[in-house]
């Protein structure tokens, strides 16, 4: 057989064997790639609850100016049924600013004192000792007595309503603080909530004295904002009697109540 036939052979063999690799092995195709689900950007929050203010009656008198406001609106405050003995315990000038700073500083760690719109409940804060260490003196709840007295008997509905009459220069004491776009309203709302929801604690209330102040000796009760601390200072009995009126001035806000006309 010549050379070129068993070439010719050979080509043939080889070609029937690659044949047969490629049979046996042929390549897997790739899998189509698995396609990526879009990761959804997050919903955005929910907008904070508003909670309008009703308008004033077509019939109001208009308001002075927030500069001029102290004397009247001092005089329709304590003219509240329930509300007179509060005249001893104002600070009469910016008074409404005194309030919204007030208030706005109650879910925080501490109050602005020189701005408080009451004087400060007489006496020392009154602490009992022992061989375990500082407790607040079951003695000390006795010095709020009058003050919480005097809360309890304000008309709740008369107090919203006089809130609701002065509420323009509220907003703008407000706006004032450093919040151009802040509703108070929808703030006072959210400073209730935080001060209804405060925990309630075993009594009595063991402290420390680092220094020359006492402190909470719970590091949960020492971090606490300022409104919660003053809730527990004022003792159990207070407390619950404060929150209540709380309560019941939150809702008639929420609802928008100002049944009886303000001063």
């Amino acid at each position: 057989m010549s050379a070129n036939r068993w070439g010719l052979i050979l080509v043939v063999a080889l070609l029937a064997a690659a044949g047969t690799w490629f049979k046996w092995f042929k390549p897997v195709p790739p899998a189509p790639p698995t396609p990526i689900e879009a990761i959804a950007d997050p919903a955005p929050p929910p907008p904070p609850p508003d909670y309008p203010v009703p308008g004033a009656a077509p019939e109001a008198p208009a308001l002075p100016t927030i500069a001029d406001s102290d004397s009247s609106f001092g005089k329709a405050l304590i003219g509240l049924p329930g509300a007179a003995p509060i005249e001893a315990w104002l600070i009469p000038d910016m008074l409404i600013r005194r309030i919204v700073v007030t208030i706005d500083n109650l879910p925080r760690d501490r109050v602005a004192v020189k701005l408080r719109p009451l004087k400060p409940v007489a006496g020392e804060f009154l602490v009992d000792a022992s061989k375990l260490g500082y407790t607040i003196g079951v003695a000390n709840a006795s010095r709020y007595n009058s003050v919480v007295s005097l809360l309890a008997a304000i008309s709740d509905d008369a107090l919203v309503a006089l809130y609701f009459r002065w509420y323009p220069l509220f907003q703008q004491a407000y706006r004032e603080l450093g919040y151009p776009q802040g509703k108070f309203n929808n703030r006072v709302v959210e400073v209730l909530d935080h001060l209804i929801a405060t925990p309630e604690i075993s009594e009595p209330v063991p402290l420390l004295r680092p220094k020359v102040h006492y402190e909470y000796a719970e590091p949960a009760q020492e971090t606490a904002s300022a409104g919660r601390k003053l809730l527990w200072r004022i003792g159990r009995e207070h407390r619950l009697a404060v929150i209540a009126k709380l309560k019941s001035l939150r809702a008639r806000i929420v609802v928008g109540a100002a049944p009886a006309a303000a001063p």
